[in-house]
């Protein structure tokens, strides 16, 4: 029998601790079964729209796992199978996860290779109905600012657009009221004549499939980005759902890592959820002087300076994106949480992946504007990566000199995103918005051309979130979209080229970075096919 794999299906996911002997062969509790293949869990947001259950993530199964070469050329009957069961940590009956066999080995990091748990985040039943009065004031957010400094220049024809919509229907609606014969200061107003009521009809026809499509789709962009009165339930709703899954998640201790995905409006919501949620784990965010973490933030604390210092160095990037994966493996070793010790020390979410997000026009929709959202970033409000670093007072700015940290001591410019709690322990603690000193940033975008060809809602995020996220754009991997492509990210039918970027930003096998990118010279390739970009230019 080949390590097992004809089993039946819910006991070749289970068996005995690695070593012991396997459940075919010893009955044991089910409580005290333990995977036999080292496990990971990948988490996908949806985005806006009257999403079904289960549609989105089955889809980006078959793209990531069921249809790749590589990941599943494990030599076993059926290498890309997948199973669908009930779990209770979606606390719904309407969703599933799906779980993988094991993948290749994956040296020095899965070495027997490893199986992936795909999970639906899944909310849209938290923001179904955009009643009109929200829908009209978020028209009005959006229409009522300065056009030359308030929107971004990727959005201004559509801004354009929807200005000239709605010129069209208020006059149209103004002109269907006015009287027949009507003059005003001499001019003879044009009216409908015969045809007034059959207007009318039309446009309270049209109003009504407005209606229903900003429901349907633009309706959770509004349910979720403007905090007003009657949005507050639905956005705390979905936030929870969102924080219990991924604390559910890192509490297993079968779980070594997590990969959390985000496509369209999911983005923004898997965005805040990364923020939340290391904020309120404090105890992942610390480390001791004695440790190898240390030595890990040490790295990142020196590397982080030197990009934000000089973002268009891909090498730079490269070490700052290896230098996050090993702080993460030496949090992730940590024990899982116990009876015993029931405070999880552990983090264990590895990678953000963003893909058709609009997370581009941040200083649009989730601020009042560049100057705004800057604030907000400055203020460790919106997290970055790097991290934003902080002014030391004397004592920290002394602790870090004696504990080796990368500080200017020629200067009085001592700044860190980490500081000393000068305890016995000699502990350091990375500060709340300091969640990309561990979590490393990928974004999927498509280039639009005028406003139907690609993703006009998408774009580059290292201009509005720093020079650690990597910035891949489609349009440079298979050429210019000629039709709307924000839902086709992972559609099975895309060139094979873009579902291996897509591949590789998901990175299942946890390769490190100098091997997914620089390996395959990835970044120099799309820096030197994108206009007005030197080799060495962001990516």
């Amino acid at each position: 029998m080949d390590d097992g794999m004809d089993l039946p299906d819910d006991a070749k996911e289970e068996t005995a601790a690695p070593g012991g002997p396997t459940a075919e062969t010893t009955a044991v509790p089910r409580g005290a079964l333990q995977a036999r293949f080292p496990k990971q869990a990948i988490v996908v947001v949806h985005g806006m729209g009257e999403q079904r259950p289960m549609d989105t993530i089955k889809a980006f199964v078959k793209s990531v796992w069921q249809d790749d070469p590589v990941a599943t050329a494990n030599g076993l009957r059926n290498p890309n199978e997948v199973w669908s069961r009930p779990d209770e940590r979606l606390d719904s009956l309407e969703l599933r996860r799906i779980t993988t066999r094991e993948s290749i080995p994956s040296p020095d990091v899965f070495d027997r290779g490893v199986r992936s748990d795909f999970f639906e985040l899944y909310w849209a039943d938290l923001t179904a109905g955009t009643p009109w009065e929200d829908f009209l004031g978020w028209l009005r957010y959006l229409l009522l600012r300065d056009p030359f400094s308030n929107v971004p220049a990727q959005v201004m024809l559509a801004w354009c657009l929807l200005w000239v919509i709605t010129i069209i229907f208020s006059v149209l609606g103004i002109l269907s009221l006015i009287p027949a014969n009507t003059t005003i200061y001499g001019w003879d107003v044009p009216d409908f004549g015969s045809w007034r009521w059959l207007v009318l009809i039309l446009l309270g026809a049209g109003g009504s499939l407005l209606h229903r499509l900003i429901q349907q789709t633009f309706g959770r962009v509004v349910r979720y980005t403007r905090a007003t009165p009657n949005n507050i339930a639905a956005r705390k709703a979905v936030r929870e759902r969102g924080l219990q899954l991924l604390e559910t998640l890192h509490n297993d201790g079968q779980y070594g890592r997590v990969i959390l995905v985000g496509h369209s409006l999911g983005s923004i919501l898997a965005y805040e959820l990364l923020a939340f949620f290391w904020a309120r784990h404090a105890e992942s965010r610390r480390v001791r002087e004695s440790t190898p973490g240390f030595g890990a933030l040490k790295e990142l604390e020196e590397v982080g300076a030197l990009l934000d210092a000089e973002p268009n160095d891909d090498a730079l990037l490269l070490r700052w994106r290896n230098a996050q994966r090993n702080l993460r493996q030496q949090l992730a070793a940590r024990p899982a949480p116990s009876p015993a010790k029931p405070v999880n020390e552990r983090w264990i979410i590895s990678d953000f992946v963003t893909l058709g997000s609009p997370l581009t026009h941040a200083q649009f929709l989730m601020a009042a504007g560049k100057e705004d959202l800057n604030a907000r970033k400055m203020s460790r409000e919106m997290p970055t990566s790097p991290p934003v670093r902080e002014l030391l007072d004397p004592l920290n700015a002394q602790a870090a000199a004696e504990a080796g940290m990368p500080i200017n001591s020629a200067s009085r410019d001592y700044q860190l995103f980490s500081f000393p709690w000068r305890d016995p322990d000699r502990t350091w603690e990375m500060h709340h918005a300091a969640v990309f000193a561990a979590v490393r940033w990928t974004n999927i975008s498509d280039r639009s051309r005028l406003i139907f060809q690609g993703d006009l809602i998408s774009g580059p995020l290292r201009p509005v979130f720093g020079p650690g996220v990597i910035d891949i754009d489609l349009k440079t991997v298979r050429g210019q979209a000629h039709h709307f492509t924000h839902t086709e990210y992972w559609d099975s039918r895309a060139t094979a080229s873009q579902l291996q970027v897509l591949r590789q930003a998901v990175n299942l096998l946890d390769r490190p970075p100098e091997e997914i990118w620089a390996g395959s010279k990835e970044i120099m390739r799309l820096c030197e096919n994108r206009p007005g970009l030197s080799p060495t230019g962001h990516l």
